[in-house]
């Protein structure tokens, strides 16, 4: 997958990301288990999990930051990459404590930045799920992604076949530091070239400006400005 360069907005949630307020975004559901025979063990679906990463490249990758911050850090594939720092284990009696625990710590930033925490059987014998997934990572496209690593199409899929995953090599810092300069330059450039383009058709191109400013204000106002639920894991803050 080629590396891809973090947005300004998505850099911004790193950005604004403290120990005490983490920007990831998470979600939960329950299910059933079957009606016959026996319910999956934790292993079975981490594995079901495990097989299905093709669907969703950008959670086999890790950020890998700019040297002096010449530019926002980029996607790499994760050379390391273990399904089992990803796929967890969570004892809980409710989907509720299951998400309180998912959801109350930080995700670790050299791995690729998503977690399923997953309880095989809950008090009432169904199944509980949370995913969790950082902010700069997760758009419309990405939580379907996610949901696919769970779920698919028909009731009875044809065999996944292995998909062959091998990492690409990581840039190293050099590298990252000419193209990350290459890049600023190239932004700073097309800056350049938007008094020209609103002299030319200023009223479609002030447009555009506002709507892109104001979805970026909401998105990051939404992140920063909404206070997550009450949890057991609250503590008061102090000077």
């Amino acid at each position: 997958m080629p590396h891809a360069r973090l947005s300004a907005l998505d850099a911004s949630f790193l950005a604004a990301e403290t120990p005490a307020a983490h920007m990831h975004v998470g979600w939960a559901a329950l299910f059933d288990p079957p009606a016959e025979g026996p319910a999956p063990s934790f292993h079975e679906l981490r594995d079901h999990v495990a097989a299905r990463l093709s669907r969703a490249p950008r959670y086999r990758q890790r950020l890998a930051t700019v040297p002096f911050g010449a530019h926002d850090s980029v996607w790499v594939d994760d050379e390391a990459f273990d399904i089992g720092h990803h796929v967890l284990h969570a004892d809980g009696p409710d989907l509720r404590s299951v998400m309180d625990v998912a959801m109350s710590s930080q995700l670790e930033r050299s791995r690729p930045l998503w977690e399923l925490w997953i309880a095989p059987r809950l008090a009432d014998g169904r199944i509980g799920i949370a995913g969790k997934a950082h902010h700069c990572m997760v758009d419309g496209l990405a939580a379907v992604e996610l949901a696919s690593l769970i779920l698919d199409p028909t009731p009875d899929p044809p065999p996944l076949p292995d998909d062959g995953w091998r990492p690409a090599p990581a840039p190293g810092p050099p590298e990252l530091l000419a193209r990350g300069i290459v890049d600023r330059v190239r932004d700073e450039l097309g800056l350049l070239r938007i008094p020209a383009q609103v002299l030319a058709s200023p009223r479609r191109k002030l447009g555009e400006l506002a709507v892109e400013t104001g979805r970026a204000a909401r998105a990051l106002g939404h992140s920063v400005g909404t206070r997550a639920p009450i949890s057991r894991f609250d503590v008061p803050s102090s000077p």
